[in-house]
């Protein structure tokens, strides 16, 4: 039997991915062009992550050390950006 995730990997990549693209824009304000522009170029990288194919893994893959490693790491990364997001828009907007 497969295991079912609450939020499968390639989501986490696609929330972390555009969290920070968003950031890229907020920080704008704060920082300028330069810092915008690598916020945004981070953020297209983990979007483009987002297509591993978990899905299509068999029992022994979605349980090696590796997979749930990354799938850790997936999680503090789609965390992470969230609370970069609101801490921009924080810094503006107060």
């Amino acid at each position: 039997m497969k295991k079912k995730y609450i939020i499968p990997i390639e989501n986490l990549h696609l929330i972390a991915g555009f969290s920070l693209i968003i950031s890229g824009g907020l920080v704008y304000f704060i920082d300028g062009f330069e810092m915008a522009l690598s916020w945004a170029i981070f953020g297209a990288m983990y979007i483009s992550m987002s297509d591993i194919g978990e899905d299509e893994m068999n029992e022994d893959k979605l349980n090696h050390p590796n997979h749930l490693i990354r799938r850790l790491f997936g999680y503090l990364g789609a965390a992470l950006s969230v609370v970069l997001v609101l801490f921009y828009l924080n810094k503006i907007f107060l």
